[in-house]
């Protein structure tokens, strides 16, 4: 627990939405009508698994495990490797497949909103911890150029 609590509010959002996001995939996410003439209509629930549940399911195992490796374990990651753009573009990708998933999908039900505005939990974290390295960065740059001008 105090390992996770050392995590930065971003990866902790990241881990906290995401595998309840990718269970959401077992859930309803569409309400599909199906006319029997007749006999009546009938309402079937459909779950989150086709073509776009499984790009979002790859995409989020994808980002929670490098949260994961780089948060909660002492796995070396190349320092070259600009991670938090790759968690971004990761948590861009999973709010916006989940989004056209949800408007692509012929009767949505209203638990697929919420699955959408998980998906965008998800997003925030990766935003927010974008946006922590990139200040980190901006002020390691300052300092360099502070120390280079109080040489000359």
């Amino acid at each position: 627990m105090a390992t996770f609590k050392a995590l930065s509010r971003g990866s902790r959002l990241v881990l906290v939405a995401g595998p309840p996001l990718l269970v959401s995939l077992f859930f309803t996410w569409q309400d599909v009508e199906i006319d029997y003439g007749p006999s009546g209509i009938a309402l079937v629930a459909l779950d989150g698994w086709d073509a776009w549940g499984l790009l979002l399911a790859l995409l989020v195992i994808a980002l929670v495990t490098i949260v994961v490796l780089r948060g909660l374990t002492e796995v070396e990651m190349s320092e070259d490797v600009p991670w938090a753009r790759i968690t971004l573009g990761l948590g861009v990708a999973v709010v916006a497949t989940a989004g056209a998933k949800n408007l692509l999908d012929d009767g949505s039900s209203w638990a697929s909103y919420g699955f959408v505005a998980l998906a965008g939990v998800v997003a925030l974290g990766t935003y927010l911890d974008w946006r922590a390295a990139r200040s980190e960065r901006r002020m390691a740059s300052a300092q360099r150029r502070r120390g280079l001008s109080s040489v000359v």
